[in-house]
């Protein structure tokens, strides 16, 4: 069994990792910052994360087989690579916590009412953590399924959305005097195209010589959906109108009108049942992260017992962060910082020390 990605299943990765939540809250946040010129700090962010990508997609071909911890090993030596390792292992953790707890969230509040909080973390960690159990490639297989169903119902909904919501709302796409406005945004929208630091865990094989290509086209490609998610919001609820939601996407969405078709009549059941499939696939890959760069640190602890561990701890920060006040407020604003070292600073640097190593 190859113990290698594909690049069709870095791209589903990619895809469903930034996507899970992003799409939901992106409407709101980036309406209220940057009204009708969303656009312009959306893909400014998908070039430069675009960028970030391509330097760890580089990363990970030029060493095949090796996920980051093992490489930088090489590069850096062992204590830089323990603190490198350190670092990641407490990011996923947090991560993980914020995604768990937002999953369990999800399900009280859309389907199942009166099932306890704890109830969703006892069920669905010991999945998590039984793929975390089984490597890498085994959860990169399911982003394939998931994808493919998320880019499906995603793509549905948005298209009636553009065809029977006011364009009028989104115009014009630029105003001279707003750009300052709309640049500034950019920094609101960092933390939806955090989440490519996963691929430090993903090893690549010599077979995926176009990966920083076409990791690098994703994320343009991510940038372009989001945009998409939000012009058809707020051409469906309007731009003065969508602050007054919590979440506009879906109060758009239920006023989409496909009487012909019986199974899409509810489409924001539908459209949330595809998101939650995301996030349940999102939580497996971080729960993993998290496992990963454990076992390279204690090498000794058998892989089982890190994975019930990581499992312990994601379970105690998800029922006790959740009291904290401004919890999710604070774990937004940490993340932009430490996301972007995890996702651009460190693979850079690495990055720049492979080259000066490999020319001396």
């Amino acid at each position: 069994m190859a113990n290698t990605i594909t690049n069709r299943q870095m791209v589903f990765i990619l895809i469903v990792t930034l996507m899970s939540i992003s799409v939901i809250t992106m409407p709101k946040v980036m309406a209220e910052q940057a009204g009708v010129g969303n656009w312009i700090p959306i893909m400014i962010t998908a070039v430069v994360f675009g960028i970030l990508v391509t330097f760890l997609a580089k990363l990970n071909r030029a060493f095949p087989g090796m996920a980051l911890y093992d490489y930088s090993r090489e590069l850096v030596g062992k204590t830089g690579c323990c603190i490198i390792a350190v670092f990641y292992v407490l990011y996923f953790l947090k991560a993980s916590v914020y995604m768990s707890s937002h999953m369990a969230e999800m399900l009280r509040a859309n389907f199942l009412f009166e099932t306890p909080y704890w109830a969703f973390l006892l069920a669905g960690i010991p999945v998590f953590g039984y793929l975390a159990y089984q490597g890498p490639v085994i959860t990169a297989r399911i982003f394939e399924l998931y994808g493919v169903v998320g880019l499906a119902v995603l793509i549905i909904t948005h298209t009636n959305m553009m065809i029977q919501g006011d364009v009028n709302n989104i115009l014009p796409f630029i105003v001279p005097s707003e750009i300052g406005r709309s640049l500034g945004a950019v920094k609101e929208a960092v933390i939806a195209f955090l989440g490519i630091e996963v691929l430090t865990v993903m090893p690549f094989s010599k077979k995926n010589k176009r990966a920083p290509w076409i990791a690098f086209l994703v994320l343009l490609a991510i940038g372009v959906i989001y945009v998409v998610v939000v012009e058809s919001s707020i051409m469906m609820v309007g731009l003065d109108e969508i602050k007054y939601y919590e979440y506009p996407l879906f109060s758009a969405i239920r006023q989409i009108e496909l009487e012909k078709i019986e199974f899409l009549k509810r489409l924001d059941v539908l459209y949330l049942t595809a998101g939650l499939m995301s996030v349940f696939a999102v939580v497996a890959v971080l729960y993993l992260a998290a496992v990963e760069y454990t076992v390279k640190l204690l090498p000794r602890v058998k892989r089982l017992v890190i994975v019930i561990g990581v499992g312990i701890a994601i379970f105690v920060g998800s029922i006790i962060g959740p009291g904290i006040d401004n919890f999710n407020e604070i774990i937004t604003q940490y993340t932009s910082y430490t996301g972007l070292i995890a996702a651009g600073f460190i693979p850079i640097g690495l990055w720049v020390i492979a080259k000066v190593k490999k020319r001396a």
